[in-house]
């Protein structure tokens, strides 16, 4: 019997995004506008352009469903499109702090998605066959107090 092969990961970057506050399009759906970012890899760097926003939904109480598109351009003038799902979990400290504006860090709270990469920049082409888990390191919530701040960093599944 053959030993497995179990998957490691390997941070590829870290994405910086301002988030503007909800359209609040009924209970069941929040859209939150990316206006800007930056995603800092090895070797590239790419400025988060319009179109990019959430579509975020409610799956429980305590679960939050994202729905993300990003559109990037590389300082080399190439385009990177990031679309992807993800899990928030809210627990009531958290709630909190979501609803104030306050800081929360990631370790506070399992905010992960799964990324995929679409690129037209010839150096950055492996990203185009490769799964992504991302990983929430600090956010501000975007809401009633103003424009959030998202960080969090993309690991290439190896």
């Amino acid at each position: 019997m053959t030993t497995p092969t179990i998957p490691t990961l390997e941070k590829v970057m870290t994405m910086t995004a301002s988030i503007d506050p909800p359209q609040q399009v009924g209970h069941d759906l929040s859209i939150y506008n990316v206006p800007d970012g930056t995603i800092v890899g090895d070797g590239f760097t790419a400025k988060i352009i319009a179109p990019s926003a959430d579509w975020a939904r409610p799956i429980s109480d305590t679960v939050l469903g994202l729905d993300v598109r990003l559109s990037a351009q590389t300082e080399t003038g190439h385009y990177l499109y990031l679309t992807y799902f993800g899990r928030v979990c809210v627990n009531e400290a958290v709630a909190e702090k979501m609803a104030s504006g306050t800081e929360i860090h990631g370790s506070e709270m399992y905010f992960t998605t799964n990324p995929i990469v679409k690129t037209n920049d010839p150096a950055l082409a492996w990203m185009n066959d490769t799964i992504f888990v991302g990983k929430m390191q600090r956010n501000i919530t975007a809401g009633a107090h103003g424009q959030g701040h998202l960080v969090y960093d993309v690991y290439k599944v190896v």
